[in-house]
């Protein structure tokens, strides 16, 4: 037994070395320091000209908050120990032409701050002035308590309208021109992107960074200063190899890219093949047949070291012969690939994860499939019934209702409950070798299908159209969301044909003519209310040199 006087002893002497231990590990903690100050430059990036680099250096490893103000808004970027400060630290999402503020704090790992005394300046510069570098455009309604909050993400295009097949020129121009644009919820421009080549679909990584597909065939990983940070490219594209780029097996890469939760892409591909005895008008069905190239899609799934691990092949399972309207349309021939028609002309991918399972849409063929991708097999066809192989007539839905098929359609969007958003773009209104509409006779629209798999019916459910509304008609391109906060329903119209000249256009004489876009928000009612809108400028018939197009456009919760 311990007495209590050797007890008594004990614990002054532990007391004294626990109040030692105290002082030494914990009684002398100190904030981090500064040891060089915050500087502010102009991002090096030319890309993005709406950002700028905080650097500094500290005496320990710290985490970095930067408030940014503009007098009008307030708002953090944080960035946690693995970002370097010396190496320099991004700041986004400011305005152009407009003056802000921006101070810095540091914490280390005890949570001790440390914030620099002085607040640094930056001004951002203004917006191109030039019409032929950044689209005008216009919020033509807002209705700020019923829309979603977030950033819009718009993929931008330029074309000239032109009179039959453009000069080399044209083609640079058109093509050479790619752009992704961030409008806060006020409608001000808080970032962008140039590039060199068009951009079709966009998907954000969880990282913070954006992957993209150009038109010259590669896909791009950029960081929020537009510094590439990987790349890959089609081995099969006419440009040949990309410095410093991936090669993937295939001829293309083109339209759309999903990411899968094993990091994987999936993305469309191409495989051209020559066909004997095959069509040479998608009007007469008795005009003389020849030998042709044509083209089909491809779906690849390939990891970041650019193995493919997945393919399905449209050729494998899909009659060629059953072609659709466009298919003689030079869309290959002017992407580098003479004397090659258009087949399937697939424009979305989907990757359904509860199921393991792919919804492609087909353009030209006016449908979407529904691909397992464990077998491979279709397991559903969702679109016009005319044409289709005998060994798949079974795969085909049946109409219910005041049904009404869509044609050349993009962006099928499923439902929660396990129906169908689908922009109808409508165009042609027909198959080959039936008598296509006017375009003055079409009307593109929003739709929900209601979509029994075990009965295999389907019915419309919901649609964009407001009763005595002017018609429009969007020839090509097209995005449909539905947000998440409010149910409502992002319409992208990509490609409208001018309203004032409609009645003179025909499908062969539609790139002659200038062409404008829009997005549009709708509540998920019937009749639909427009709760926000932005339209690129149209303009009129006279002042209007060159079109601006929205191939796609995203509601992100946040740019940073």
């Amino acid at each position: 037994m311990i007495s209590p006087i050797r007890c008594t002893f004990i614990s002054l002497i532990l007391g004294t070395f626990l109040s030692l231990f105290s002082f030494t590990c914990f009684g002398d903690a100190k904030p981090p320091e500064f040891t060089v100050p915050p500087t502010i430059s102009q991002n090096p990036n030319p890309r993005v000209p709406l950002a700028a680099i905080v650097q500094f250096s500290a005496n320990e490893s710290v985490q970095t908050v930067i408030t940014v103000s503009d007098n009008k808004r307030e708002w953090k970027l944080t960035y946690d120990t693995s970002r370097k400060p010396e190496n320099g630290l991004p700041v986004i999402g400011m305005r152009p032409n407009q003056a802000h503020n921006i101070s810095v704090a540091i914490r280390n790992a005890d949570g001790n701050e440390t914030l620099f005394p002085q607040a640094i300046e930056f001004t951002t510069p203004p917006l191109p002035v030039d019409v032929n570098e950044f689209p005008p455009y216009k919020i033509t309604v807002d209705k700020v308590s019923q829309k979603e909050p977030g950033i819009t993400l718009l993929v931008i295009r330029r074309r000239i309208p032109g009179q039959g097949i453009l000069t080399a020129a044209q083609r640079r121009f058109n093509q050479g021109f790619g752009m992704l644009l961030a409008i806060d919820a006020e409608g001000e421009v808080i970032w962008y992107y140039r590039f060199d080549s068009r951009i079709s679909d966009f998907e954000r990584l969880d990282n913070g960074n954006f992957v993209y597909l150009t038109q010259d065939y590669r896909l791009l990983e950029i960081d929020l200063l537009g510094n590439i940070v990987a790349s890959w490219y089609a081995t099969g594209r006419p440009q040949g190899p990309a410095e410093n780029s991936i090669p993937i097996e295939t001829m293309t890469l083109h339209h759309e890219i999903e990411v899968l939760p094993n990091g994987n892409f999936v993305v469309l591909g191409t495989e051209r093949r020559t066909i004997d005895n095959y069509y040479t008008s998608e009007t007469d069905p008795n005009a003389p047949r020849k030998t042709q190239k044509v083209m089909g899609d491809k779906i690849i799934e390939f990891q970041r070291d650019g193995k493919v691990v997945w393919h399905w092949n449209a050729f494998d399972h899909l009659d060629p012969f059953r072609i659709g309207y466009e298919t003689f349309r030079r869309f290959w021939i002017r992407r580098g690939f003479p004397d090659t028609l258009d087949w399937t002309h697939t424009n979305a991918l989907l990757y359904n994860e509860l199921d393991d399972s792919l919804l492609v849409s087909m353009r030209y063929q006016s449908a979407i499939l529904k691909i397992d991708r464990a077998s491979k097999k279709i397991q559903w066809i969702l679109g016009e019934p005319s044409g289709w192989a005998p060994e798949l007539q079974e795969k085909l839905f049946k109409p219910t209702g005041n049904m009404r098929w869509f044609y050349h359609q993009h962006a099928p969007t499923p439902t929660q409950n396990g129906g169908l958003f689908v922009l109808d773009n409508g165009t042609y209104q027909a198959r080959p070798f039936t008598s296509a509409l006017p375009p003055a006779k079409i009307h593109s629209r929003a739709i929900e299908y209601a979509i029994d798999e075990q009965n295999m019916t389907v019915r419309e459910k919901w649609t964009s159209e407001i009763p005595g509304e002017e018609s429009v008609v969007s020839f090509a391109m097209g995005d449909i969301d539905v947000l998440p906060k409010t149910g409502n329903i992002f319409v992208v119209y990509g490609f409208l044909l001018p309203q004032d000249e409609i009645e003179q256009i025909t499908w062969e004489t539609i790139t002659n003519f200038r062409s404008w876009s829009r997005v549009r928000e709708y509540s998920h009612t019937t009749p639909p209310k427009i709760v926000w809108e932005i339209v690129l400028d149209k303009g009129s018939k006279e002042k209007q040199s060159i079109s601006w197009n929205i191939f796609g456009a995203e509601r992100i919760a946040n740019l940073y």
